[in-house]
């Protein structure tokens, strides 16, 4: 009973972080907000819901150390706040399905970036997977099938959101390795993406403080986005962590740009075959790298408890 919470938790997870087309359409299309100043919006108030959440739920959470602060600062900026940037940009100009798959590119891009600076095995299965991911891009493109699916300016976005998306993952395991709670990641995380966004937004502030005040709606769209598209789902596959492993939880993520197509077929915009072929090739290498992954860190543990008994 246990296991299927965690199984649902994921799941919902999943449905709620495919939602963000519906909010960055809404915001841009019809009150005319810009990418950076719904992140600035966005970053504010899941501080807000966040913080509200740690104070009720575990104050500890709260405490930090202050020599780690640069790895938040990382993953505020150099992560969430560039490919949260790049993932709405990307949105804008390209299919909403096709826009959350580029970002499910991230482990490949993990991937490479281990092996060129932690020294990390070329196995056959990885360059299989580069080579699935590639080919998957390709077709979702339109350069294999000259469907001309999307532009290049649209693929280098894209491409961006999932190299932005793979630094989260990589800096957030050094904090986790340190003990923090997704949480206390998260919360502190998104202080430094609101502060990045203040500077960016410097001359524009009194703008986008009149973009969200020109009627209450604009406010309740982007207090739903942090909830629905931010906290809750956060919360919930935190929660689904402590009883399903985290490659069962990235295949169950992967039903992500699934919502994500389905918004985009409600909304008139869809891929053609060649497009939802590659999708299903690209998910296919994504998830083909984290159970291979997951095989190894067994394997090493294995042999790790072998060599302790036998010494």
């Amino acid at each position: 009973m246990k296991r299927f919470k965690g199984i649902l938790f994921i799941f919902l997870s999943a449905v709620f972080w495919g939602t963000a087309g519906l909010f960055v359409s809404a915001l841009r299309d019809t009150y005319g907000i810009k990418e950076m100043q719904i992140i600035i919006g966005r970053g504010l108030f899941t501080i807000i819901l966040l913080g509200l959440f740690m104070l009720f739920y575990d104050r500890s959470l709260f405490k930090i150390k202050l020599k780690d602060l640069w790895v938040f600062a990382v993953i505020g900026v150099a992560s969430i706040t560039f490919f949260n940037y790049c993932y709405y940009n990307t949105m804008a100009l390209i299919n909403l399905s096709v826009a959350a798959v580029l970002m499910y590119t991230a482990p490949i891009f993990v991937m490479i970036i281990s092996i060129i600076f932690f020294k990390e095995k070329f196995t056959f299965a990885k360059s299989l997977c580069c080579i699935l991911a590639i080919t998957g891009v390709a077709l979702v493109s339109g350069i294999i099938g000259n469907s001309g699916n999307i532009n290049l300016k649209g693929l280098i976005f894209g491409l961006l959101t999932g190299f932005g998306y793979s630094l989260y993952g990589i800096f957030s395991s050094i904090l986790i390795k340190k003990g923090y709670s997704p949480y206390t990641i998260n919360f502190y995380a998104f202080i430094f993406v609101f502060a990045a966004s203040l500077i960016i937004l410097t001359k524009d502030l009194p703008k986008t403080f009149s973009l969200y005040t020109v009627s209450y709606k604009p406010i309740v769209i982007i207090l739903l986005m942090a909830l629905i598209n931010t906290v809750i789902p956060y919360i919930a596959y935190s929660s689904g962590l402590k009883t399903v492993s985290p490659t069962v939880a990235i295949i169950i993520a992967t039903f992500e740009p699934v919502v994500a197509m389905i918004i985009d077929i409600i909304m008139g915009h869809t891929p053609d075959v060649f497009g939802y072929i590659g999708i299903a090739v690209i998910l296919f290498a994504v998830l083909l790298l984290n159970i291979s992954e997951e095989k190894v860190k067994k394997n090493d543990s294995k042999i790790e408890c072998e060599d302790k008994l036998n010494a």
